[in-house]
């Protein structure tokens, strides 16, 4: 009699544990397939740094009329007096009279003031000349360039002492000249004030100008609406300076400064001049990328009675010159290889591209439109 074997049930479940565990494995391989794969399409457009000025209007912040193109703001004004100098442009002329550096002397009990050409005397009647106008303090002294009145050697000395015939005889004892070095047949030392010294002191006191009226607008403007240097408007009027060609040491300019400080908010106005940028460009022109830390602007111009002002700003922006909008529908992308994809997109006359997969088994692109990008 034949006995019938039972089935071992230990395999029958190692097979179905098996069977189970083939189909979790791929059912996450078919997962991470779907999760992972993608497409990266790189369109190599033709792209332009480009950059522009675009001109933003400044309304009151009490303003009714509002726009987008509108920054609002308000203008402080303060006005101030300068003064400042600077040393004018000097030259070595031969002279065929006698000269040198002398020092006065004031003992007297107040300052003493000499115009340029006042005289000076030498013991044996010898006269000589100041060159510039010289002040000298209580108890002080003061150098001053002198000359010879007259041509010739005669005038050639050694160091010697000047009375300053000019005073009233009591005060040549206090207030008078000394020669440490003589007078000699040298170079005479010339000033004269050219175009580039009245440059450079126009240069200084708008430097002054900026520093002082940026400092007096924010004093009186609370902490979180301080300007910056580029939120000052300046207007000079001239109130004293030395003319061209005048034959001094020093340039002097004095001038009235009205100093406007621009109040608004410098990010708005950011925001503002990329926007109108944005709108100036041409209709096949597209912005895709800002350079934000080089936003410069200057205001232009202001208008106290509406409270106004135009600010001018230059824009960095790098954009696709290429002349085309790429109007790509990712549903015709799905499931096709790379010869496919590039077929479509020279059908849309997009020439220069680069298609790559992920991960490296993937040879066709996902059906998942996010998984498909588009540079």
């Amino acid at each position: 009699m034949t006995k019938r074997t039972k089935p071992n049930k230990g395999n029958v479940y190692v097979k179905i544990v098996g069977f189970f565990l083939f189909l979790t494995i791929v059912a996450i391989f078919v997962i991470l397939h779907f999760a992972l794969s993608k497409v990266t399409i790189t369109i190599n457009s033709v792209l332009e740094e480009k950059q522009a000025s675009v001109l933003v209007e400044m309304q009151s912040e009490n303003t009714e009329e509002m726009s987008s193109d509108i920054l609002l703001g308000k203008i402080i004004s303060v006005e101030f007096e300068l003064n400042t100098t600077t040393a004018s442009n000097q030259e070595e002329v031969p002279s065929t009279k006698a000269g040198g550096y002398v020092t006065i002397y004031n003992n007297y009990s107040r300052d003493q003031v000499l115009i340029a050409t006042t005289r000076l005397l030498t013991s044996d009647n010898k006269l000589y000349r100041i060159a510039d106008r010289v002040e000298i303090p209580v108890g002080g002294q003061a150098e001053v360039w002198a000359e010879a009145d007259q041509e010739g050697e005669q005038f050639v000395i050694e160091a010697t002492t000047f009375i300053i015939p000019g005073l009233w005889e009591g005060l040549q004892e206090m207030v008078y000249a000394e020669s440490k070095d003589g007078m000699k047949l040298q170079s005479v030392p010339k000033y004269l004030v050219t175009q580039e010294n009245l440059d450079t002191v126009k240069q200084n006191l708008e430097t002054q100008a900026r520093e002082q009226g940026l400092k007096v607008v924010n004093d009186i403007l609370s902490d979180n609406l301080k300007i910056q240097d580029e939120q000052l408007f300046l207007e000079y009027e001239t109130i004293e300076f030395t003319p061209l060609g005048t034959e001094t040491k020093e340039v002097s300019l004095t001038q009235k400064v009205s100093a406007y400080g621009v109040v608004f908010s410098p990010d708005d106005l950011n925001k503002i001049s990329q926007e109108k940028f944005g709108k100036e460009l041409k209709e096949s022109q597209s912005v895709i990328k800002l350079d934000a830390e080089n936003f410069v602007y200057k205001i232009i111009e202001i208008d106290l009675e509406k409270e106004s002002a135009v600010i001018e700003a230059s824009i960095n922006a790098t954009i696709n010159s290429d002349g085309r909008y790429w109007d790509i529908d990712k549903e015709k992308i799905i499931g096709l290889n790379e010869a496919g994809i590039k077929d479509y997109l020279q059908q849309l006359g997009v020439e220069d591209v680069q298609v790559n997969f992920f991960p490296n088994w993937i040879t066709t692109a996902p059906k998942i439109k996010d998984h498909i990008i588009i540079e």
